[in-house]
């Protein structure tokens, strides 16, 4: 009986592991489509900390002083097919707003897959967020979680912290059954809007 639970298990994570690899490839070509140049971290050095694609935009330069070099952008992506999406941190590093803004390093880009049953292909939908409402988003839910929601309970810290696709939606209601509002920094939906990927 175990070693069933154990295959289940291992196929579980390595179909999450090719979905992951396959929002990562479809977030490259979406920013190549839009004429920057992209590749993936990933592919010199599995599970790059902190980045998984590198983006360079050669018709904007970083700075006047460093006219020469592109402006680039460090993108982290994260790719489920449900309806709370991990961002890779903790309940508890999702409380540090000193920890969040060092190790946050650039903007994020939620891909949302949906399966269809009867062709069993991916239908995908994107949310691209800025690294500081990226920051903002995940200590304002989670500080409300944690102190407002379960401030009598004793919640498991090391448990992962989520994003729901309505706050990408710019939902500013916690959860279907909590109508509450709890101060989502994001106001409009963030789909497809890949210019986000420049804003800080």
């Amino acid at each position: 009986m175990s070693n069933i639970t154990n295959s289940q298990k291992s196929e579980k994570q390595a179909v999450k592991a090719r979905l992951g690899a396959i929002g990562e490839n479809l977030v490259v070509a979406q920013l190549m489509q839009h004429g920057w140049d992209a590749f993936n971290a990933n592919c010199s050095i599995k599970n790059y900390k902190s980045i998984d694609i590198i983006c360079l935009d050669s018709s904007s330069s970083e700075s006047k002083d460093r006219w020469w070099k592109p402006q680039t952008a460090l993108i982290q992506v994260k790719t489920s097919v449900e309806k709370n999406i991990t961002t890779g941190f903790t309940l508890k590093e999702a409380l540090d707003k000193d920890y969040l803004w060092k190790m946050v390093k650039g903007p994020y880009v939620f891909v949302s897959a949906e399966k269809d049953k009867n062709t069993d292909t991916y239908s995908f939908r994107y949310f691209i967020v800025p690294r500081s409402l990226f920051v903002k988003l995940l200590y304002e839910a989670h500080n409300y979680y944690v102190n407002v929601i379960h401030k009598n309970d004793h919640l498991v810290l090391s448990a992962p912290a989520c994003f729901s696709v309505s706050w990408l939606e710019g939902n500013n209601e916690f959860s279907p059954r909590n109508k509450t509002v709890f101060g989502n920094p994001i106001t409009e939906t963030c789909e497809d809007k890949w210019s986000n990927i420049w804003k800080d």
